[in-house]
């Protein structure tokens, strides 16, 4: 036996030589760390300067939103995204739209290219906040076509509440409820809490610049090309992820203040909801998609009744993303409701 193989065996060997090993191991990990967060940041920093902001960003109060306006004529149509999405959902309308009649869509705070606000919790009562002075500091002042998918429907209805003196007219593009079923909201929360615990890894890579260096790897979402390249580059970069968890977390609470205000029939101001009879969520069995389907038909009808003047159109040719799937629906139906305030006004 040799000398070193002694030194080894004995146990004040033994130890120096673990620490050695481990302080060789650790070196390696931390240098590759850095190296990946280098890389990373490098691969951010492209993503950003190759991505910029399609519209313009408005200072809001210490921070900057982002609203992207087509077109020209009045009214002008602002269109609100879902949860967890932002301007690009509205890509393959907007263009066209945009033909017709002037056609904003914007980012709520700290989603797409919009600034965080990290003072105020991600509710719907401090986006309608946010979005009234977004459209103020913008000199956006004439009547407003409201269209809101998903959960952005919920905020525009309570947006038009308190704006029913310039709201000419809201589309619902399968639109979120305040008066959610038990077993909905039940089953709701499940899904919400699981994908809340998905996003805390996404937001882990993001934040170390993984997704920005394979940002191909994030999944197709229905998108034209250069608004998912504009999508993937946002979800690598930004606040998205972040954002994306405070405001499921808030959704309880956004419905629990939309609930709180009784919200006010319309009128005389036309409201189209249009709706998806397909409901397929992967994340929920074959019997949780049937009882979603039957609570959320019963949603959208109910809001079918907000006006005297409504259209109600249910379509079983496209799921959750009706603009995306169907545009031309969308685009129809908007256009029915812009033509409507001209020959009003």
């Amino acid at each position: 036996m040799n000398a070193k193989s002694e030194y080894l065996r004995s146990p004040r060997g033994f130890r120096w030589w673990l620490i050695r090993v481990v302080m060789v191991t650790v070196a390696i990990i931390v240098a590759a760390v850095a190296y990946l967060l280098v890389v990373g940041a490098s691969a951010k920093s492209e993503l950003i300067e190759s991505n910029p902001a399609p519209g313009r960003l408005v200072d809001v109060g210490g921070y900057k939103m982002h609203i992207n306006c087509m077109g020209e004529g009045s009214p002008t149509v602002l269109m609100e995204a879902g949860a967890g999405d932002f301007s690009v959902t509205w890509s393959a309308v907007q263009p066209k739209l945009s033909q017709t009649t002037r056609v904003c869509s914007y980012d709520r705070s700290g989603f797409g290219w919009s600034e965080p606000n990290a003072e105020q919790a991600r509710t719907s009562q401090t986006m309608v906040q946010e979005l009234e002075t977004l459209l103020a500091n913008a000199n956006i002042e004439d009547e407003l076509v409201l269209v809101g998918h998903s959960f952005g429907g919920l905020n525009v209805r309570l947006f038009a509440d308190r704006h029913l003196d310039k709201v000419v007219g809201v589309v619902l593009v399968d639109a979120l409820h305040e008066d959610v079923s038990p077993e909905m909201q039940r089953i709701n929360s499940e899904a919400q809490l699981a994908l809340v615990e998905e996003l805390r890894v996404v937001s882990i890579l993001q934040s170390i610049g993984l997704l920005a260096l394979s940002p191909e790897e994030i999944p197709e979402q229905g998108l034209p090309l250069e608004a998912m390249a504009q999508y993937r580059a946002i979800l690598a970069t930004g606040s998205q992820v972040d954002t994306m968890i405070a405001e499921l977390s808030a959704i309880e609470d956004s419905l629990t203040y939309a609930r709180s205000l009784d919200l006010k029939h319309f009128d005389n101001i036309p409201v189209a909801v249009l709706t998806a009879t397909h409901r397929n969520q992967p994340s929920l069995s074959e019997d949780q998609n049937k009882q979603m389907a039957k609570a959320w038909n019963k949603m959208q009808i109910a809001q079918s009744k907000l006006s005297s003047e409504s259209y109600f159109v249910s379509t079983s040719k496209s799921g959750h993303y009706i603009q995306l799937e169907q545009p031309e629906l969308v685009i129809r139906t908007i256009n029915k409701l812009v033509t409507r305030a001209r020959y009003k006004g």
